[in-house]
């Protein structure tokens, strides 16, 4: 008996050790490069990564196309998606020192995920007073396996250079309200600029900032002081804007209103993160409302509802402004500007940082020990979570293993049986692959490229004429595909047809 009390009180000034000095952060770090450490090795998942690196080599070789990131869209298309310069400009930095390799891009990404659990354990124990909570929910954040796909899928950098940015502003804003210096100033406002120019989401930092001025923070902050930084952020988001849409034009702009429409639509998804941040165990890669389950949402929502009102001495001000922060950094997201319908779990990156405010205003979190059985429970929860983030990592270690791993959790998503049959035909499996072709049309007709890759298939096995079928049913449904009309143009030169060829030669042009 003497030697458990032994322990528990060698165990208690272990941990009081740990949250002294650069110790926490220290922590952070070991944890996080020791769980994600396997995403070093991972390739490319073959989801956006492609197209941003792989099809973008020549530009990203040279330091001296820096520039260009500020003058296009960020997958350097005629398409025009999201005007992300940040994006390009960090892998442009990347491929200076590792070229198309893999292995620097995903570096890069645990680099950030670890600097931004540091960033939250600062700014939690700004905002509370307890440094051993403070700590516990950073590490939450840290190995939270509903983060994974903002780490290990490379892309996902979208929104940890967003939370980074944000984060780091509202940082300096703690400086500069209490230390009212210029350099707090410049620094608050240029790293806002630069959250604008990864993710456009951040143009509603600034209702973040007055939303904790006047509800969280307690000292009075003069009317002029308002005005001074409602201007700082006023003018870089117009010239954002102004900057976005000469680069978008023609783009995203002209689907504003279907976007806004899509959100509300959308608006289910919420429980759908809810459930997966309480409860991750309803995660994917790439996943759909459709085949996702709610209950897990509800399931939290009525934890937290009974958890705040068994007791009333929450701090309700934190617990609000946690609420806002999650919800206004994630609805933005369901907003489409395309028919891709998915609910990419990176997208709670930054909107994770609302919940664990919202934890951190429970009266129970509040007073939460860290001695004896609370401990251990605490221990056990960080220690399962990480074993959940540490198989689904691998999930993205490889193309093929991504999309069926994607098929597996989204059944009736056409993309994800799409690109299954891509991935199976580039290794050899033409089998599988016609089969994945097969039942992305099953389930959407009109699924882009599907057709176009079926056609492919029975050409390469001399079936011209179930060739023909499908490449002209491509052309239906996708008029302008050029790798429809070229192969259409080889199944008519392998056949002879001159006639056929020199129609499709028109087409192209």
């Amino acid at each position: 008996m003497d030697l458990f009390r032994r322990k528990n009180k060698y165990f208690g000034l272990a941990w009081s050790n740990l949250t002294d000095g650069f110790r926490p952060f220290a922590l952070i770090i070991v944890i996080g490069l020791l769980l994600y450490v396997q995403t070093l090795f991972f390739g490319f998942s073959y989801l956006d990564d492609n197209a941003l690196i792989l099809e973008n080599e020549e530009y990203l070789s040279d330091i001296g196309n820096i520039g260009q990131a500020f003058s296009t869209d960020v997958f350097m298309s005629s398409d025009k998606f999201y005007y992300r310069p940040i994006m390009n400009v960090s892998l442009l930095l990347d491929a200076q020192v590792g070229g198309t390799n893999p292995f620097i891009f995903h570096l890069l990404n645990v680099i950030i995920h670890i600097v931004v659990s540091c960033l939250i354990f600062m700014i939690l124990r700004r905002l509370s007073a307890r440094k051993e909570m403070s700590l516990i929910l950073s590490l939450f954040f840290l190995i939270h396996p509903a983060l994974v796909q903002a780490v290990a899928w490379i892309p996902g950098r979208n929104d940890s250079l967003l939370a980074l940015f944000v984060l780091s502003s509202f940082w300096f804003l703690f400086k500069l309200l209490d230390d009212n210096k210029p350099i707090f100033y410049v620094l608050h406002v240029a790293l806002f600029v630069l959250a604008l120019l990864s993710k456009e989401t951040a143009i509603l930092f600034p209702l973040i900032v007055f939303a904790y001025i006047y509800f969280v923070r307690r000292k009075k902050i003069s009317r002029e002081n308002i005005l001074i930084l409602a201007a700082s952020y006023i003018i870089p988001i117009i010239i954002f804007l102004i900057a976005r849409s000469r680069v978008l034009m023609g783009g995203t702009d002209e689907k504003t209103f279907d976007a806004i429409i899509g959100a509300w639509q959308n608006l289910p998804a919420i429980l759908l993160y809810i459930g997966k941040i309480l409860f991750p165990f309803n995660l994917s890669v790439m996943p759909t409302l459709a085949d996702s389950s709610l209950f897990f949402g509800i399931l939290a929502i009525v934890v937290l509802l009974v958890a705040y009102f068994l007791n009333k001495k929450h701090d309700v001000r934190l617990i609000i402004f946690g609420l806002f922060w999650f919800l206004i950094f994630l609805i933005p997201s369901f907003a489409r500007f395309s028919e891709f319908p998915d609910f990419l779990e990176h997208r709670a990156y930054l909107s994770m940082f609302g919940f664990l405010l919202l934890f951190a205003g429970f009266d129970y979190v509040k007073k939460l020990n860290f001695e004896g059985f609370n401990r251990r429970v605490i221990i056990f929860v960080l220690l399962f979570f990480a074993a959940i983030n540490f198989f689904h990592c691998r999930n993205f270690s490889q193309p093929l293993i991504f999309w069926q791993s994607a098929v597996k959790s989204s059944p009736n998503s056409p993309l994800a049986h799409r690109n299954l049959g891509v991935m199976y035909y580039m290794s050899g499996n033409t089998t599988g692959a016609e089969a994945e072709y097969i039942k992305s049309l099953k389930i959407n007709p009109n699924e882009p490229m599907a057709n176009n890759n079926l056609g492919v298939i029975h050409m390469e096995a001399g079936n011209y004429w179930q060739a023909e079928i499908e490449f002209e049913r491509e052309l239906t449904v996708n008029p302008e595909y050029d790798k429809a009309m070229a192969n259409l143009s080889e199944l008519y030169y392998r056949e002879g047809r001159m006639k056929g060829l020199n129609n499709t030669d028109n087409r192209l042009k």
